[in-house]
């Protein structure tokens, strides 16, 4: 008979923390080890009030399989803890009426583009608790499961903030994103972030040559940039995306790995942003570009806070260090000749977007 029981409560990025206890004798230490995609990396006791926290090695973080294992007094495996799986109740406060109140807000994208940075620096403010891990695919891949396990396995740290935010760099590019988001709150508010797109492309090509801290993007590029990119540009051009309800199936049983090179069209920054505008009105998005967040973080981050309603004099209290950058080399593969397609690639996309946003972005035209 198994007499232990507990729960992985947060994955808090490089931390996880939760409870577990032998029924039969509450007062002894339980020893729990940490598997994330089913290797041990971290092992410790509970304390006295039953707690264990333990810290994930940084190069595990972009994980979704993290467990814990409760041993017994003969140190054998007794019982399994999953993220995501507990059973635990959805809160009062996240509902609103047939709709959702939580999360109030949803950082989309774009990928590459400093969504990693903004995530900490939205995080940092105490009216605020962003989803930890970064990067659900609730909205994309999970949707079915319910509104329950999107909480526990994404929110299960939540201690009240007044503001919760999703960020998600997938869900600025894939078309029917929106409507699902729109459907499960309506009153959510968007936050986009859009880098320089030829700039966005490379890193997103060299992301898939060397993968850095993540395992699923590496080696999945096997072709040189200006070939890799011309076979995107074949691929546009006869219409094959994630759209139809058997590639959305296929997509979502995938994981949400997608097999498609995206390196051109996740620029196309204006028909992505035109979707939610088109659900969620001008009122209820805030666009930044990388530009600004990194090279005025302070006034940027003091922006977005103003746009959430919580206090933006924090902006002055925070940390801006940068996470999640390219490996090293990416600038070494690109030639003048390649960069200059890029740039004559985005021009019309770039002049139409400057009408949405309302500023000139002629410094992504500059030479290489």
């Amino acid at each position: 008979m198994v007499t232990y029981v507990g729960e992985i409560e947060e994955v808090r990025y490089s931390t996880v923390l939760g409870w577990a206890v032998d029924a039969l004798r509450p007062d002894e230490p339980v020893r729990v080890t940490l598997a994330v995609n089913g290797k041990s990396v971290a092992e410790t006791v509970t304390d006295e009030e039953h707690r264990f926290e333990m810290i994930v090695p940084v190069n595990v973080m972009a994980s979704t399989a993290v467990e814990v294992l409760l041993y017994n007094e003969q140190g054998t495996p007794v019982k399994s803890l999953v993220w995501g799986e507990s059973e635990r109740r959805l809160p009062p406060e996240w509902k609103n009426g047939a709709h959702m109140a939580f999360p109030s807000f949803f950082l989309v994208g774009a990928a590459k583009s400093g969504t990693t940075s903004l995530q900490v620096y939205l995080d940092q403010h105490p009216d605020i608790f962003m989803c930890k891990p970064k990067e659900p695919f609730f909205f994309e891949a999970d949707y079915d499961r319910g509104p329950e396990y999107y909480y526990r396995r994404y929110f299960g740290g939540w201690k009240g903030q007044r503001e919760v935010g999703e960020s998600r760099h997938r869900n600025l590019y894939l078309p029917y994103i929106p409507a699902r988001i729109h459907q499960y709150n309506p009153e959510a508010r968007i936050i986009a972030l859009l880098r320089n797109p030829a700039e966005r492309a490379i890193s997103h090509w060299w992301h898939r040559i060397r993968g850095g801290f993540d395992r699923h993007a590496r080696g999945k590029e096997s072709l040189g940039l200006f070939d890799a990119l011309q076979a995107d540009l074949e691929r546009i051009r006869s219409g094959a995306t994630v759209s139809t309800p058997e590639e959305i199936a296929r997509y979502a049983a995938n994981a949400g790995q997608d097999d498609h090179r995206t390196y051109l069209d996740t620029g196309y920054y204006l028909e992505q942003l035109v979707r939610y505008e088109a659900l969620f009105g001008r009122s209820k998005m805030h666009v930044v570009l990388a530009d600004d967040l990194f090279q005025e973080p302070e006034k940027t981050m003091a922006g977005i806070f103003t746009f959430l309603q919580v206090d933006p004099s924090l902006a002055a209290q925070q940390e801006y260090e940068v996470f999640n950058d390219s490996p090293l080399g990416k600038d070494q593969q690109v030639t003048p000749e390649v960069w200059q397609w890029l740039v004559d690639h985005y021009k019309p996309y770039n002049q139409a977007l400057e009408g949405f946003l309302g500023r000139s972005l002629e410094m992504w035209n500059r030479p290489l």
